[in-house]
This record gives C-alpha cells, structure tokens and sequence, in this order.
C-alpha cells in the first residue's frame, strides 16, 4: 500500500489535473454552469422536506425539519454520488487503462476529490442558513474536521472496494443502488435517533453512519461534543475499511486490462 501510495505522490499532477478536469465537465454545456453545485442539493432538501415535513409532519427539537435535514443530507449526498461513480468508475475509463500507464489509483481517488470539492462548495449555503436561524455555535463545531475525516476514508475505503470489485461482478452497480436507497433510511438524516424505539436503536448502532451523522447533528446543531465510544466506532470501522479497500484494490487492479 505504501509503494502504491508514492506512485500516486509521482503523479500527484495527474491527480490535480483529473479533479479540475472533472470539476470543470461536470456542468459543461448546461444553462447553469456551476450553480448546479448549489441547486442539486436545495432541489433533493426541497423535495425531502416536503415530503417528511408537510406530508409525514416529521418535526425535530429546537430548530426547523429543513435545517436538521439539509445538515445531514449534504455528507450523505457525498456518500451516496461516490458509491454510484465508483460502481461504474473502471469501465467509464477502459480506453485510458487500456493504453496509458499510470497508478490506477489516481482513478478513485480523483473522484472522490472531486465530490469533496462539491461538499465543501455545497456547505457554504449550510453555513448561509446556520446564521439565518441564528443557530448557536460552540467549541464543539471544532470536532468537525475530525468528522469529516472519519467520513471521507470511510468513503474512500468503500469507493474503492466498489470500484475494484465491480470489474469482475457487474451486478455490483445495480445492488449497490438498491443497497444505498436502503441504507439512505437507516441512517438519522431524515428522523433523529430519539424517535426510534429502544431495541430499533439498538440494531442501528451498528451502522457505522449512524453514530457519525449523530456526531455531525450534535457539532453543528446542538452545540454538543460527539459521543466518545460511537465516533471511536465509525472511525474504527472507516480505517478498517480504508485499509481493505486499498489491499484488494491493488490485488485486483493487476488484470483490470484483461477484464475490459
């Protein structure tokens, strides 16, 4: 993993030039342009809020559905764009694997550089409505980083996993969707854990996002530090995963050519 990761360092610019180049086609070509790194998250909030808020008249303490919801919709939107990239991320570039040598590598991580970029630009109209609602911050807000951390070699990890394996299993891309949809529904994003019943929350602990989206409530919203032994846990879980996702990355890259 180590030699691996120093041939990514050799072509760190490769790396930065594939993040530009992904920023800038993204919204190639369309009216907006740029603002739809703004507007495809409030267009999914909208949605989601008035189909919990008025529909379902979900409520959460203290502040508004849509501010609860926006906290914890903008990291899964994150989770959820790199889990379908990743699905379908070998086969979209076969024609450069095929015929330039370069650490496969700098595919996944290219990506998932590149809806970080999107998250971090997304979180600015999250902070514009955190100051809307006057939301009170404290020293906890600097327990994000941390989170954001824990999050994104959680992503990482499973990207590449998914990448790697979704060469060899094609039916990957399509479970994966399904999966995702599920696992949108077992994380507190659109209800807070407070609401479940007891033995329920017990079974969603083990979600390793459940005890990370909590933490990233808590920071921003409540002005409340993480709970200890469930960030230890999602962080445990992230590394685990991390570490995975890199030693069968780089065992399967080696017949990526073949299998294209």
């Amino acid at each position: 993993m180590i030699k691996e990761m120093r041939e990514v360092f050799r072509y760190r610019e490769m790396l930065f030039n594939t993040v530009r180049r992904e920023l800038r086609a993204r919204y190639k070509g369309s009216v907006l342009g740029f603002l739809w790194t703004f507007l495809n998250p409030l267009l999914t909030l909208l949605v989601y809020t008035l189909v919990f808020s008025a529909v379902l008249r979900v409520s959460v303490p203290q502040y508004s559905f849509g501010l609860y919801l926006f906290t914890g919709l903008l990291p899964w939107l994150f989770l959820s764009g790199s889990i379908q990239m990743s699905t379908s991320l070998i086969h979209n570039n076969a024609n450069l694997i095929k015929k330039i040598h370069f650490p496969r590598l700098v595919l996944p991580l290219a990506m998932v550089a590149t809806n970080l970029v999107n998250l971090l630009l997304s979180s600015l109209i999250l902070v514009a409505a955190l100051l809307i609602e006057r939301v009170t911050f404290s020293w906890a807000i600097l327990y994000m980083p941390l989170l954001l951390v824990v999050l994104v070699a959680f992503v990482l990890g499973l990207s590449l996993l998914l990448s790697s394996l979704t060469v060899y299993f094609r039916d990957l891309e399509h479970i994966a969707g399904i999966v995702t949809m599920a696992w949108f529904y077992l994380t507190p994003i659109v209800y807070t854990t407070g609401m479940l019943p007891p033995e329920l929350y017990a079974w969603l602990r083990f979600n390793p996002m459940t005890p990370l989206f909590d933490a990233i409530h808590d920071c921003v919203l409540y002005a409340r530090a993480p709970e200890p032994f469930g960030l230890l846990y999602a962080a445990a879980v992230s590394v685990v995963l991390l570490v995975a996702g890199f030693l069968v990355f780089g065992r399967l890259q080696r017949r990526f050519a073949e299998e294209l």
